[in-house]
C-alpha cells in the first residue's frame, strides 16, 4: 500500500494513542526515569495488558524508547509531553481530544444536518484546557514570531484584546521594557490569566480587565491594539475593529495574528483545517480568510501595512489609523 494513502487511513487511529498515553499522564509520569509497564501502570491507574499495546504504538511513533522490558521517554517527548517542560503541549493535546468528538459531525453539517448534530457543552475544566491549549500553540514560536515581526520602541500603552492566557503581552512587555498591557478578556479567562501570569517577571506592567469586546471601550489614546486569535467571523469582526479604532491615537497601530486560511495564494492546511474547526462547532459563522479580514480592516478605517506569513501556521495584518 502507498504510504501517504496508509498514513492518512491511520491517522485518527494515531492520535488516539497520543490522546490516551496524554490523558494517562504517561510521558509526565515518566519523567526521566526507566520503568516497566507494570510500575506505569500502577502509577497511572491503567490495566497492564492493555497498556503494553498501546507502548508499543508509542514506541513505534517514537514517543517511547524501549530497553528489554523497561520504557523510557524519547527526546521528542521529555521536550513537549512533560509537564513543567518549556515547550509542553499537553493542554493543547486534551484540548484536540475534547474538540475530537465534535469532528464526527462533519459529514452531517456538509450535508445540511448540521440541526442533528450534537456539540456537547463545554465544561469549567474544557474551557480552562482551552486556555491553556491556545497558550501552548503561542510557546510553540508564534509568541516569539511576533515579538521578531513588530517594532513597539515607540509604544507606551497596548491593549490585548481577547488575550487569553497572556502569552504575547507576557513576550512583548519581555521585549519592550517601556511597555505596559492591558488585557481585556472575560472573567472566566481571566481568573486563568491571574493564574498563569503569577510568577511572570513583568506582571507588574500587566492589568487585567473584564471586559466585553465587542461592547465595552477599550480606553483612549492607545499606542497599539493586539487582536491575536480573537476575530475569525464577521460578526465578531466589526464592532471589536470599531472599538480598537475609537481607542487608538491617531496612526496608532493595529496588530492582527491568527490562523487564517488564504485560498487564493498560499495554501494552508492548518488554517484550512483551523477553519474547519470552527464551522463544526458553529456552521453558520461567516468565517474570515485573510481576504476578507483585509476587507473588514479597510472597511473599519485603517491603512493596512503589512499582510505576511507570520509562522508556517499563522498571519499576520498590521494597519494603522
Amino acid at each position: 500500500m502507498n504510504n501517504s494513502i496508509y498514513n492518512l487511513i491511520v491517522a485518527p487511529w494515531a492520535s488516539q494513542v497520543v490522546f490516551t498515553a496524554n490523558r494517562l499522564k504517561v510521558f509526565t509520569r515518566l519523567g526521566d526515569q526507566l520503568l516497566t509497564v507494570e510500575e506505569i501502570a500502577f502509577r497511572c491507574g491503567a490495566i497492564v495488558p492493555l497498556l503494553k499495546p498501546l507502548f508499543e504504538a508509542c514506541v513505534c511513533l517514537r514517543l517511547l524508547e524501549q530497553h528489554h522490558h523497561q520504557y523510557q521517554n524519547s527526546h521528542f517527548s521529555r521536550v513537549y509531553l512533560v509537564e513543567g517542560a518549556p515547550l509542553y503541549v499537553g493542554d493543547l493535546i486534551e484540548l484536540q481530544f475534547i474538540e475530537f468528538k465534535t469532528w464526527n459531525e462533519l459529514h452531517e453539517i456538509m450535508v445540511g444536518h448540521a440541526g442533528e448534530a450534537e456539540v456537547p457543552d463545554k465544561t469549567a475544566a474544557d474551557y480552562r484546557t482551552y486556555i491553556k491549549g491556545m497558550h501552548n500553540l503561542g510557546m510553540l514560536g508564534e509568541a516569539a514570531a511576533l515579538k521578531n515581526a513588530v517594532d513597539l520602541s515607540a509604544c507606551k500603552q497596548m491593549i490585548d484584546a481577547g488575550g487569553g492566557s497572556g502569552i504575547y503581552s507576557t513576550t512583548l512587555c519581555q521585549q519592550y521594557p517601556h511597555l505596559q498591557a492591558k488585557i481585556l478578556d472575560q472573567a472566566e479567562t481571566l481568573a486563568v490569566t491571574a493564574e498563569m501570569l503569577a510568577s511572570c517577571a513583568v506582571r507588574e506592567r500587566i492589568t487585567l480587565c473584564e471586559a466585553d469586546i465587542t461592547q465595552d471601550s477599550f480606553g483612549e489614546n492607545i499606542d497599539v491594539v493586539l487582536l491575536s486569535d480573537v476575530i475569525y467571523d464577521l460578526a465578531i469582526a466589526t464592532p471589536v475593529l470599531k472599538n480598537a479604532w475609537n481607542c487608538l491615537r491617531q496612526n496608532g497601530l493595529l496588530l492582527i495574528r491568527g490562523y487564517y486560511s488564504d485560498p487564493d495564494h498560499l495554501k494552508s492546511l492548518f488554517g484550512a483545517l483551523f477553519t474547519l474547526n470552527s464551522l463544526v462547532f458553529d456552521p453558520n459563522r461567516e468565517i474570515l480568510t485573510m481576504r476578507s479580514l483585509e476587507k473588514v480592516v479597510s472597511d473599519a478605517g485603517f491603512k493596512i501595512t503589512r499582510r505576511a506569513p507570520l509562522t508556517e501556521l499563522s498571519w499576520l495584518l498590521m494597519a494603522q489609523k
